[in-house]
């Protein structure tokens, strides 16, 4: 739960829950112990739940504490997951990984997670899409550190890492994108790809949506966001620092069918 010294007696929130997008300010995380995760509790931003009002996300994104002892053990019910760390550390089959590390944890394999002291995640899960002559992929995990950092469109102002492998096997991207101060996304974009945004670092303006779901909202750490297949989107970075997010898209599959 956010600190009483970030809450708004009056009532007002930046969050907004619309037919094909969603901003969830972080004043209005609400936590609870996670399950099938032990000495865990975090709050769930974003699912398919939101389908009440509208189309609805194809995925669940939550940011979870983990304190020490903390224990995740997947199950085998089709839904894979990417765990990145915030802060703190946690290991993955004995592996450590420390800060801005991630693990993808393959659908329908039992994955072994621990807690020594204490982690903040974010966590991306879906349910695995498979594709006929593929194999599907298994336990991964690295740095953003290791993933270099590529100019978008030439603008070394905006800087995308692309952390999951791009083969066929997998049919979500987690990507990492930077941007200076003033920076903004060279064109409103608009396809058939599913958003969940995390903000990371720093601060900026999102424009989402169109005709009567058009807004354009204030953004900064710990605020997430979904947008829609075709949902128009654009970022501007403002502030003093650079502003970057985490986000999760789906591909890899015929979007024909």
């Amino acid at each position: 739960m956010p600190e009483h010294s970030t809450t708004h007696p009056l009532g007002h929130t930046r969050t907004v829950v619309a037919a094909d997008h969603a901003l969830v300010a972080e004043d209005t995380h609400v936590t609870a112990p996670l399950h099938g995760w032990e000495a865990a509790e975090g709050a769930v931003l974003i699912s398919p739940a939101m389908g009440a009002m509208g189309r609805g996300p194809g995925f669940t994104m939550a940011v979870a504490t983990l304190g020490g002892g903390a224990r995740l053990a997947t199950r085998g019910h089709g839904r894979e997951r990417v765990v990145y760390v915030l802060a703190g550390g946690l290991s993955v089959e004995g592996t450590g990984l420390t800060a801005d590390s991630w693990a993808y944890l393959p659908a329908g394999e039992r994955v072994e997670m621990a807690v020594a002291e204490s982690a903040r995640v974010l966590i991306f899960e879906k349910a695995y899409a498979a594709s006929e002559g593929v194999a599907a992929p298994g336990l991964l995990h690295g740095h953003a550190d290791d993933t270099p950092a590529e100019p978008f469109l030439g603008d070394p102002g905006a800087r995308l890492q692309t952390l999951l492998p791009g083969d066929a096997s997998f049919d979500l991207a987690v990507n990492r994108f930077s941007f200076d101060p003033g920076v903004a996304l060279p064109l409103v974009e608009s396809h058939h790809n599913e958003h969940g945004l995390f903000m990371q670092h720093g601060r900026g303006v999102y424009r989402l949506g169109a005709g009567p779901t058009e807004s354009w909202y204030p953004v900064q750490a710990g605020d997430a966001i979904w947008m829609a297949p075709f949902c128009p989107q654009w970022f501007v970075a403002m502030g003093p620092e650079p502003a970057t997010y985490l986000y999760c898209k789906n591909v890899n599959r015929d979007v024909m069918a």
